[in-house]
């Protein structure tokens, strides 16, 4: 429809519009008054709307007289005009009801008498297109049917006002009979305004419920159409044509109709009937999409909805609706009556506007019958004879008559009635190709119908389409006296073809349609109209067969018709590509690639630009999402680099050759181009490795091929094409390659094309200008390293061009080019780059106008901190240079904030290093600068850099400063104003340190301040002060009317909504509902600025701001409650008191409610008491545990250094305020024995311990008794840490260490510079005193052992802090800590480990047992052998001591305790006492222990687990059947097989019910899978695809039952089995084999939950999980050894899990399932290093970097992390068990690194052969060194050395319980024991009698005698030559 856009020029006018726009979508009260306002600027229409909007029940009716007449007789002036469309065009935007009510009544009077309406001339009337009447009309009947939509209850209210204007157009019309100079002023502003509303009611379309509305409007404006109005409005401009008269009034509407023709819309009849019939379409369309008026934009008809979308259409419409639709089908076929009577007279019609007119009025007719036939109102056979006619009308001439558009409107109402009636479909596939070659039609036309013919041809049989596509196809046909053309197809000879307007003479028979015609250019029109709709109607289909189809039928016409129509097709066929699948997609791109090469060949130009064409179309359709944007990239850049594909290498070639090749090439060059982003879009990438591949050997060719600097292929017209391909290029090395350009150098063959020696001469010239060489070194370059050279020089010159000048810094990335002669040449690359990229923006080229040069900046900063050392140097260089060129380029948030941000990042990543020492991160990210950061392992590296970023940040943003210092210092204050978090105290960014320094800098350009001369002595002059003027955020709070009074009523408010909002969320606290910290951030900074501002009121609002973030009690509510309150007590003085005391009782309230610290719910369950588990372990399980502990325990050390730092600044004020922290202190200290004993509390604890003894040592107004009993309770409460195990720290967080360290020996010196005196004596405070320092300085020591394992240096300074005490631990001592705690005396003498304190404590014990029977570490002392005579009588606290571990309760059955009742009772209970899944791991042990144990409490504890716990029933089943025999062979029967035979029968006796069933399933499913081994026994001499195919059919006869499991995996039962998984393993005499099953199971999620910051997730969540694994199944080998060994690996797991140590086991599952058999889990995605060694690697280190990168790389750093952090773990393990035959094929490397040990034939005391070769502790080979560095003095080895340390530390408290699992397997018959030889011998491996100093250097010498050891060597070499195993 036609746009009515208002065009006034007016300031005032269009800010009106705004204003009215802007105030209809505010919501504010102000927005609405000011809206309001506007409204009532209308100028006379205040006084007459009460007259004229008579209202009853609510409801506006408008009268439908006219009134009085004197709103329209009233000209409307300028002002009131302008408010009046502001008014209108603001109608859609408004949301207040009320407005929209008062505006609709208002313009609804307007538009009542709007035909009628009279203006005061003005330059606004005059600027109004085409007349005020219509556009005032239209929109305000575009308002009205807007807020009639908008709101619903105000429609009938609208349909009143848009019936009342109809009906006044009606009357007034009526009264009109004839058309005279009187009236004339009547009837053009009638018609003017008709034609204006009639537009507007199409624009809106009204909804299908406004039914009646529609059907007055329709029979309305029909009645005007049918009156005498008509021909008087023709009468009229008649009169005005031919009239004489000149006077004003006829010219004012002869200007008028003037103004209608030039804009196309001649004023008349015919254009009022094309308004109504479109009204009338519309509405009729309406009932066809109810939707339609509410669709999105603006739609020509339903009928494109429909087609597009395949919308159903409505098939109901009721009676109203059917009678709106029957008066627009009698209008409709009278409009078509009258065309077809009016044919001679159209044809006759000079005009194309009255043509197109009334061809538009018949395509609307045409489509108000479709509808009427859908809902059956008329016949459609009498529809298709209308449209027949149409298609078969003619001039005088007997030419076609047709219009486009109206031949547009008959393919979709045909596609429309082909859903009902597919003949009229098939109708429609027959009638457009004749169509297509019978009119000469454009190609917009022929799109419509390619579109409707598809949706036809889609409710179409398949017959049906291909008929279609060849009768269209068939059309091409050569043509008699045909002459060869040489034309190439334009855009502009089609233009002047179809201008011609030639039609043909067409014949048909049958499916064929026949041209006839003489001229040659008539049917390439046909020709190239037909290919233009076949390929559009096969696109519009979208089938991959029709298209295929398609494709092979028109390639098979290419040279069978002629030259255009070959050339047409081409293009054809670039379209058709892209519809269907990739291999059509490939032909056709062939079909170019060969025609191009043929085109060349024969120098057809012609064929080489319609090819170039036809790639250029598909190049620009294709977008980057497109499946065929990577296809198309490929081939293009295959078709690179096949040009110029030589046989021989490194040859002369002629150089007509080469540039007859560089010139194919440029050809591809230029559709690459096109297809590629563009320069000033983002870039191309991709990881695909064949397409980065042909990239790089695209540049080789062009080089190969004449491409360089100075080149006239790099020059204009071809430069901009280059330089969009390399913009979209990768670096000629891959960044992630090992050693790419090595290995380019030799096997690459494009590098080593031959080229000419003209070529190679250039080439070398540009080499020697760009690099800093002599002619000699550039000649004697290797040739693949000149093309390489060259390549890049030409590469990055093209990018620096094109904006890029940074990623020349990714070449150094490549180990070659890190150093020597090509680094060299690289760095002069990189030189000439930055030379070039300099000279372009210098020289203020489109590169400087986009911005680009911060982001180059930013992206030179980024590669400053590289991992990589030769990156970084020359992006420092780089980035220098570009800043000092263009100082400004950092005076941008871009590079600046990256500069900031790398500051921080680089700061954190130094940080880790105390952090997290073992596990550095490699990847640091920041959000606010997007910046993503990988960094070395280094952390000497990381220093390195952020010391030299430092101090060039330093020097370059003073740079920009003193050149920008206003624009550099409002971006630094940008900088700390976007602080988006919220830390309140304790927390370093560096960025933002440095911003603040910087902003402090005077800049060299304010000669004031610069002036000023520092005095001697003084300091120096900056701007700090101004510049943090505004920056704290305390005064963003800050009451700037702090002096007002309480009574102030805004001040009440304000305390009244804070207090409630207080309450709101201390209401939610109480809850338990969630609180963001923002929302808690915002409620309590308010309240914390209130209390600042009203001294009255405040206290009312401390509690609340005390209380509620105790009541959260997390550690970011106290973080940020602390930070308040320290801000309300520096500034508020008077609420001091009041603040601390609630503070206090918030404190004492977490003490008595177990809060914090002083909740056990995280104390760690002792090891030996947890689940083993046989899994890899993981770090991230240990430290979610962390986190939440820490959590935890965060607040309270908050607290207590916030009441420790205010202590010290009022503690010489009052003493009430003294009284305060001393009860606090007092509460935490008697609690302190219910504390938590985490290992993360020691530093909690100790706070709180020195918070006590500085209160003591300070002025102290507490009285001498007090005074006593404090210093008593202080000392206690610090003793009650050592009434637990001695715990190493947790963690390899050594920033925590630190602290801790630095506490402690803090608190050392206070309690030894304590003053016990007098009757503190008496009470033994000096003997507890001594007793506090004995156990700090053995915690101090033992800590700076863990804090340098390897340099002791915290431990020699110690010296001169702790000297040597004057005399040792005693067992008067012992005596001392069993009066204070007994539980303190047993872990004292665990500490000192002296002989005479266990004597002594042994004393104690037996003396008054009863004291120790809570403490289970103690019953060892009672039950020692030594004195268990004596301690015989104490036996019978035995009933009720404390359960000990299962280990420990088992080894209580054993010989050694002559089988006293009351302890295997005490046993027995023990036993009982842990959960089945705690057992279950001693399972072998528990076996074992029937041998010994006669009076049957094994075997009851046995058979009432069993009927508990079947998987435990199974595993002692399965372990009791592999121990019946001594032999694999079964033939000589162990001593124990009668008692376990008997407890096998009486358990499987014991199952009934469900417990029998599932024991039947498992065990039968057991056997059918192990006797595959039995199976395969006659093919053992035979070849492994015969085992296999045997194992496979044996396979496929399993049936997996429910809830079956594989004994190694009770955890998961199987659900599936890999049918062709099973494998034969090497054996001479047996069949073992492997499997894969897939298993079930339930997990821990490896994601912590976090929420608000904080880690709430106590208990991690659990999935379910299936997942494949593989066993191997062994017979004849005897399992339990292995079983053993990984038992005790998997406990060592546990023990090193329990210290928070970044140490790697897996210890997997092996069981034994009979005598010499079992079922062996395979580690996944793992390899041995034989295997290794069979591939051809060289070394590990090589395997290394081969699976995981460069040396460099962060993959290669993690991986070799990981080979540390587990090489440390086993090398422990392998030492203390005594791990022999360490030979390549039992270690394993999984994929991320780890290694991993199998096979545990050969342990403890036995060895190969019997012959010790390994002497060495563990293997720790040359390649294993290599791996961690290459030396002893790298950080990796460091770290192994330290890891291994601290690993034999944390195992030794544990050796006893270790040797506890050992003993009871000594008669097991295993080989690997040698009776109580080996328990001595493992004890004596654990060094019990050293220190931890002592162990440490004792581990150490371990490790450097194993390094390298001849030993290990020559073993391995053993291996090699008697078994082939290398090495």
């Amino acid at each position: 429809m036609d746009n009515f856009g208002l065009s006034r020029a007016t300031l005032r006018s269009r800010a009106l519009d705004k204003l009215a726009c802007f105030t209809a979508k505010a919501s504010s009260p102000v927005a609405k008054e000011d809206y309001g306002n506007l409204s009532k600027s209308l100028g006379n229409a205040g006084t007459l709307f009460a007259k004229h909007s008579p209202k009853s029940n609510g409801t506006t009716h408008v009268a439908a007289t006219n009134g009085d007449g004197q709103l329209y007789n009233i000209p409307i002036q300028t002002k009131e005009l302008e408010v009046l469309l502001a008014l209108a065009s603001s109608a859609k935007h408004l949301s207040d009801r009320p407005q929209a009510e008062k505006l609709l009544e208002q313009l609804g009077l307007y538009l009542r008498d709007s035909y009628r309406q009279k203006f005061v001339p003005s330059a606004l009337t005059r600027e109004l297109q085409p007349s005020p009447w219509e556009v005032v009309t239209y929109n305000l009947t575009l308002a009205i049917i807007d807020i009639a939509k908008s709101f619903n209850e105000l429609f009938d209210t609208a349909g009143a006002y848009l019936s009342s204007y109809v009906d006044g157009v009606e009357r007034e019309s009526s009264d009109i009979q004839a058309a005279t100079p009187g009236n004339i002023e009547l009837i053009f502003p009638l018609a003017f305004s008709l034609q204006g509303f009639l537009a507007a009611i199409c624009l809106r379309s009204l909804y299908k419920e406004s039914s009646e509305l529609q059907y007055h409007l329709l029979s309305s404006a029909n009645a005007i159409f049918s009156g005498q109005f008509l021909t008087c409005l023709a009468e009229a401009i008649s009169l005005l044509r031919n009239s004489p008269d000149v006077s004003p009034t006829h010219r004012t509407w002869n200007l008028y109709r003037n103004k209608y023709r030039a804009l196309g819309k001649p004023v008349g009849p015919a254009s009022l009937q094309y308004y109504f019939i479109e009204t009338a379409r519309y509405i009729s369309g309406v009932y066809v999409l109810p939707g339609l008026a509410n669709y999105p934009g603006e739609i020509e008809s339903f009928l494109d909805i429909i087609i597009s979308s395949g919308q159903k259409a409505e098939t109901t419409i009721d009676d109203i609706q059917r009678k709106s639709l029957e008066l627009c089908r009698d209008v409709a076929i009278c409009e078509l009556e009258s065309a077809e009577e009016g044919n001679d007279y159209i044809s006759a019609i000079v005009s194309g506007k009255q043509r197109r007119l009334n061809f538009a009025i018949k395509a609307s007719a045409l489509e108000i019958l479709c509808v009427a036939s859908h809902f059956d109102l008329y016949d459609i056979g009498d529809l298709m004879q209308a449209i027949e006619d149409c298609l078969n009308t003619t001039d005088n001439e007997q030419k076609p008559l047709i219009d486009e558009g109206l031949l547009s409107r008959i393919f979709k109402i045909m596609a429309f009635l082909c859903v009902e009636e597919s003949s009229i479909g098939a109708s429609l596939t027959r009638i457009f190709p004749r169509l297509v070659v019978s009119q000469n039609l454009s190609e917009e036309t022929i799109h419509t119908g390619t579109i409707c013919v598809s949706f036809a041809l889609k409710r179409l049989s398949e017959d049906a389409v291909i008929s279609t596509l060849y009768t269209m196809s068939n059309i091409l046909v050569s043509v008699p006296h045909e002459t060869d053309l040489t034309r190439v197809v334009t855009t502009n000879d089609i233009a002047m073809r179809r201008r011609s307007g030639s039609l043909e003479r067409v014949s048909s028979m049958g499916s064929r349609i026949f041209i006839n015609a003489e001229d040659r250019e008539e049917i390439d029109i046909i020709f190239e109209n037909v290919l233009y709709a076949l390929a559009k109607v096969v696109e519009q289909y979208n089938d991959n067969k029709i298209t295929a189809l398609t494709i092979s039928v028109l390639m098979q016409k290419i040279g069978h018709v002629n030259a255009f129509t070959d050339r047409c097709l081409l293009l054809a066929l670039s379209g058709l590509s892209l519809c269907g699948a990739e291999r059509d997609f490939k032909t056709v791109l062939r079909l170019y690639s060969r025609l191009n090469t043929e085109a060349l060949n024969n120098k057809d130009q012609d064929m080489i630009d319609t090819i170039l064409d036809a790639r250029l179309r598909i190049a620009k359709k294709l977008q980057r999402n497109d499946p065929f944007y990577s296809v198309y990239l490929m081939d293009l850049l295959d078709g690179i680099v096949s040009k110029g594909d030589v046989q021989e290498l490194e040859h002369h070639r002629p150089h007509s050759e080469i540039d007859r090749t560089a010139k194919e090439i440029s050809l591809l060059i230029t559709t690459l181009a096109t297809l590629l982003p563009s320069v000033d879009e983002p870039r191309y990438t991709t990881d695909d490795q064949a397409i980065l591949t042909a990239f790089r050997n695209a540049w080789f060719n062009m080089v190969v091929h004449g491409y360089s600097r100075n080149s006239d292929w790099t020059k204009k017209p071809f430069r901009a094409d280059l330089e969009t391909v390399s913009w979209n290029s990768p670096t000629l090395i891959a960044e992630s390659s090992s050693n790419q350009f090595e290995s380019d150098m030799e096997i690459n063959t494009v590098l080593r094309r031959g080229s000419s020696h003209r070529n190679l001469d250039e080439q070398r010239k540009q080499v020697l200008e760009a690099f800093d060489s002599t002619a000699l070194e550039v000649r004697t370059i290797p040739y693949p390293k000149l093309i390489f050279l060259s390549s890049a020089l030409l590469l990055e010159s093209l990018r620096a061009s094109a904006g890029d000048c940074s990623k020349v810094l990714l070449y150094f990335v490549d180990p070659s080019l890190k150093s020597g002669e090509t680094a060299k040449f690289m760095k002069g690359v990189a030189n000439e780059a930055m030379k070039i990229y300099l000279k372009k923006v210098q020289s203020k080229s489109d590169i400087a106008a986009s911005g680009s040069i911060s982001g180059q900046l930013r992206e030179l900063l980024i590669c400053c901190c590289h991992r990589i050392n030769t990156v970084s140097a020359v992006a420092f260089k780089c980035a220098e240079r570009l800043i000092e060129a263009i100082p400004s380029a950092l005076c941008k948030r871009e590079s600046l904030f990256t500069l900031l941000e790398l500051l921080t990042l680089l700061w954190n990543s130094c940080l880790d290093e105390d952090v997290d020492q073992y596990s550095p991160r490699s990847v640091f990210v920041s959000s606010k600068a997007n910046i993503r950061l990988e960094l070395s392992d280094s952390y000497a590296h990381r220093k390195a850099t952020l010391k030299f970023l430092h101090e060039k940040a330093v020097k370059w943003v003073q740079l920009a400063i003193d050149t920008i210092p206003l624009d550099m210092k409002g971006l630094l204050q940008s900088y700390l104003a976007e602080m988006d978090d919220f830390r309140a105290f304790g927390h370093v960014v560096l960025g933002r340190s440095f911003a603040v320094e910087m902003g402090g800098r005077i800049p060299y350009t304010d000669n004031k301040l610069i002036s000023i001369d520092t005095q001697a002595g003084m300091p120096g002059t900056d701007t700090v002060s101004d510049f943090l003027a505004q920056f704290t955020w305390r005064q963003v709070y800050r009451r700037v009317d702090s002096g007002s009074t309480a009574d102030s009523d805004e001040q009440l408010d304000d305390f009244k909504k804070i207090r409630n909002s207080l309450l709101d969320l201390r209401d939610k606290v109480h809850k338990r509902k969630y609180i963001s910290i923002a929302e808690l951030r915002e409620g309590l900074l308010r309240a914390a600025a209130f209390c600042l501002g009203n001294e009255v009121l405040a206290p009312q609002l401390v509690h609340l701001l005390v209380r509620i973030p105790f009541s959260i009690f997390t550690k970011q509510s106290i973080k940020l409650g602390v930070s308040l309150w320290l801000w309300v007590l520096s500034e508020a003085p008077h609420l001091q008191s009041r603040v601390l005391s609630e503070i206090a009782l918030g404190f004492e309230w977490s003490i008595r409610y177990h809060e914090g610290i002083y909740s056990k719910v995280h104390d760690l369950i002792p090891v030996l008491n947890g689940k083993m588990e046989y899994a890899p372990s993981s770090k991230e399980e240990i430290m979610h545990d962390a986190r939440i502990a820490g959590n935890c325990f965060a607040p309270h050390l908050y607290i207590v250094d916030m009441l420790s730092s205010h202590f010290q600044s009022s503690k010489f004020g009052s003493r009430h305020i003294f009284e305060v922290f001393e009860r606090s202190l007092r509460v935490a200290l008697m609690n302190m024995e219910n504390a938590s004993s985490h290992p993360l509390v020691r530093e909690n604890r100790f706070n709180i311990i020195l918070f006590a003894l500085r209160l003591l040592e300070g002025h102290n107004p507490l009285s001498s008794q007090r005074s006593t009993y404090f210093k008593s309770l202080t000392l206690t409460a610090a003793l009650t840490w050592f009434s637990r195990p001695p715990i190493y720290p947790f963690s390899g967080n050594r920033l925590k260490l630190k602290s801790e360290f630095r506490l402690l020996i803090e608190v050392f010196q206070l309690v030894k510079r304590l003053t016990v005196q007098g009757l503190e004596k008496e009470l033994f405070l000096d003997v507890k005193q001594e007793l506090v320092l004995q156990f700090l300085e053995n915690e101090i020591y033992g800590m700076s052992i863990w804090l340098e394992p390897l340099q002791f240096v915290p431990y020699r300074q110690l010296k001169t802090i702790i000297p040597k005490r004057s005399f040792e631990p005693t067992p008067q001592m012992v005596i001392v800590a069993w009066q204070v705690d007994p539980a303190m005396a047993v872990y004292y003498v665990k500490r000192f480990k002296l002989p005479e304190l266990d004597m002594q404590l042994q004393q104690l014990i037996i003396a008054d047992t009863s004291k120790i029977a809570h403490i289970p570490d103690a019953v060892q002392y009672l039950l020692d052998r030594r004195v268990l005579d004596t301690s015989a009588p104490q036996l019978k606290y035995l009933l009720f001591w404390a359960p000990v571990s299962p280990v420990e309760a088992i080894n209580l059955f054993m010989p050694d305790f002559s089988n006293n009742s009351l302890i295997l009772q005490y046993a027995m209970r023990s036993l009982e006492s842990h959960n089945v899944d705690v057992a279950f791991f001693y399972v072998p042990q528990i076996v074992q222990m029937l041998r010994h144990e006669p009076l049957g409490y094994i075997e009851q504890y046995i058979l009432e687990t069993g009927k508990l716990d079947q998987l435990f029933a199974h595993q002692i089943i399965w372990n009791m059947r592999a121990n019946a025999y001594k032999d694999e062979d079964m033939k000589v029967p162990d001593p124990l097989k009668p008692n376990l035979d008997r407890v096998m029968e009486t358990l499987i006796n014991s199952f009934d019910g469900e417990d029998r069933d599932f024991y039947n399933r498992e065990f039968a499913f057991f056997k059918e899978v192990t006797s595959i081994s039995g199976k395969l026994k006659p093919y053992i001499k035979k070849t492994k695809a015969e085992k296999k195919a045997k194992i496979d059919e044996e396979m496929r006869k399993i049936k997996v039952a429910h809830n079956v499991y594989l004994p190694s995996n009770p955890d998961g039962s199987v659900v599936g089995i890999d049918r062709k998984s099973g494998r034969p393993l090497q054996s001479h005499a047996k069949a073992p084999f492997m499997a894969t099953f897939k298993i079930k199971k339930t997990v821990k999620t490896s994601s912590a939950v976090m929420v608000g910051g904080e880690d709430d997730s106590e208990n991690p969540a659990v999935e379910t999980i299936e997942k494949w694994l593989s066993a191997i199944f062994k017979v004849g080998d005897d399992c339990r050894q292995d079983m053993l060994a990984l038992q005790l690996i998997a406990l060592f797991r546990s023990i090193f899990n329990a210290s928070g140590l970044d140490l790697f086991l897996f210890p997997n599952r092996v069981i034994a399932t009979d005598p010499g058999c079992g079922i062996i889990e395979v580690l996944p995605n793992s390899i041995s290093r034989d295997m290794l060694g069979r591939e051809a690697v060289n070394g590990l280190y090589e395997y290394f970097i081969s699976k995981h990168g460069s040396e460099d790389s962060i993959k290669f750093q993690q991986a070799r992390n990981n080979f540390v952090q587990s090489m440390a773990a086993y090398s422990v393990i392998s030492y203390l068990l005594q791990f022999k035959d360490r030979h390549n094929g039992n270690i394993m490397y999984d994929d991320q690194g780890h290694i991993l040990h199998i096979d545990f034939g050969f342990c403890f005391d036995i060895v190969p052969g019997g012959v010790k070769f390994e002497a060495a502790p563990f293997k720790l080979t040359h390649e294993m060194v290599q791996v961690m560095g290459g030396s002893s003095d790298t950080q990796a080895y460091h770290w192994f050395e330290e890891l291994c340390i601290k690993a034999f530390l944390a195992c030794r408290p544990y050796a006893e319980n270790i040797i506890q699992c050992v003993r009871p397997m000594l008669e097991s018959g295993l080989p690997c024991f040698k009776g109580e030889t080996t328990i001595r011998k493992l004890r004596d491996r654990f060094a019990l009698d050293k220190s931890d100093k002592e162990a440490a250097v004792h581990m150490r010498g371990l490790i450097k005698k194993s390094a390298e050891s001849i030993y290990t060597k020559g073993y391995d070499e053993f291996q090699r030559m008697t078994n082939g195993i290398p090495y």
